[in-house]
């Protein structure tokens, strides 16, 4: 019974703590944007978003050439600003995306949807 206590008592503490949980980046540099983008993806869904903000920075960083993921990863992190509360971060974000030449418009029509609600809402918030 003993062994059983110390069991619950090491798994609850174990949970209670957030291990550094992204790859560094020298481990990165060797993988794809795609993977990357799956790694934030992943870290996003989990709710870790300053996870999330650092492989999508280290994309924006390392994959500009990428048009499509560059574009997906300032949306991303847009996306993250907004639901901070963040605005003027997201509406900064939303605009260079919708400034990137990417091949999948998507972010590019989300990204401005996104920036035309934002600036309904900073506009709201001034009148207040």
């Amino acid at each position: 019974m003993k062994k059983l206590w110390v069991i619950l008592l090491f798994f609850s503490f174990y949970g209670c703590f957030k291990f550094n949980s992204v790859l560094p980046e020298d481990k990165l540099k060797d993988m794809s944007s795609v993977k990357i983008m799956e790694l934030a993806a992943e870290k996003y869904q989990a709710n870790e978003y300053k996870d999330a903000i650092y492989y999508y920075e280290y994309v924006i960083k390392n994959f500009s050439e990428d048009k499509e993921n560059f574009a997906w990863a300032h949306y991303e992190i847009g996306f993250i600003k907004y639901q901070e509360g963040k605005l003027k971060e997201a509406l900064d974000y939303f605009y260079k995306t919708a400034s990137i030449d990417s091949p999948n418009k998507a972010p590019t029509i989300l990204a401005l949807q996104m920036a035309e609600r934002v600036e309904k809402m900073l506009e709201k918030k001034g009148r207040n």
